[in-house]
């Protein structure tokens, strides 16, 4: 497993309320193998601990914690949100004033589906499942809040090929501009470090299965629609070199 030390700055209240919806997901991750920090915080932070001087920011307002569906049967995390003075206001969506932490589960299939567990219902995704097998990136974070007083936490996150296979399936499934930029920064990750520093990069291979064979075909459906792609043209994503990064790190399926 990559440990890794990171330092970051708050920006706005709202960075603020989102990095400490952060450290409260991050609690839960102690002595839970099967969690894992996912979506637009995951990227952020892995772009802090592998950094890139192509890298677009981007920030995001909440946490997204992927959980096993045995942690979700289970119930313990909802007892410890609650506790920890979250209100649950949906299935798998917490708040506490303005700050905002979303639980989700793998997806049996290979869509984006709500699922129930433990009596609560929760959106499922997929990609998630290979998530919480694969051995994470460890990361130690110092966080300066506005105010100047640091928080720090600690979590765990995908590495950066499977953190690519989660944003691959999320552009498929709503072709929003938040992913282009994920995809954009995290395809930057796997061009500016080695896999061995990364937790490994296997897309290049030319016969893959499951996710990954999955994530490789929208991704190289991206590459070849990329210059006429909406989505890049609204996300600030140079097409050309997005197209270039895919065929340099994803092979075609």
């Amino acid at each position: 497993m990559i440990r890794r030390t990171v330092h970051t700055v708050s920006t706005s209240n709202a960075d603020d309320a989102a990095f400490g919806a952060l450290a409260d997901a991050s609690k839960m991750l102690d002595g839970a193998s099967d969690a894992r920090i996912v979506g637009g915080q995951m990227v952020a932070l892995l772009l802090a601990a592998f950094p890139t001087p192509d890298a677009i920011i981007r920030r995001t307002a909440d946490a997204d914690l992927a959980i096993s569906t045995t942690l979700a049967t289970a119930g313990t995390l909802h007892d410890q949100l609650t506790a920890a003075g979250y209100e649950a206001t949906a299935g798998n969506s917490y708040a506490k004033q303005d700050q905002t932490i979303d639980l989700l589960v793998p997806s049996r299939a290979g869509t984006f589906t709500r699922a129930e567990h433990g009596g609560r219902t929760f959106d499922a995704a997929p990609g998630l499942s290979l998530a919480l097998a694969a051995d994470p990136i460890e990361l130690d974070v110092t966080v300066i809040l506005r105010d100047g007083s640091a928080l720090r936490l600690n979590t765990r996150l995908p590495t950066p090929e499977i953190a690519t296979v989660l944003k691959a399936y999320a552009s498929r499934s709503r072709a929003a501009v938040k992913d282009a930029v994920d995809l954009h920064n995290l395809l930057s990750i796997a061009d500016a470090h080695p896999p061995t520093e990364i937790g490994g990069w296997s897309l290049t291979e030319p016969a893959l299965s499951g996710s990954r064979r999955d994530a490789a075909r929208i991704l190289n459906a991206l590459a070849t629609r990329a210059r006429r792609d909406p989505t890049l043209r609204a996300s600030g994503v140079n097409p050309a070199r997005l197209s270039a990064l895919i065929q340099r790190h994803v092979a075609p399926q």
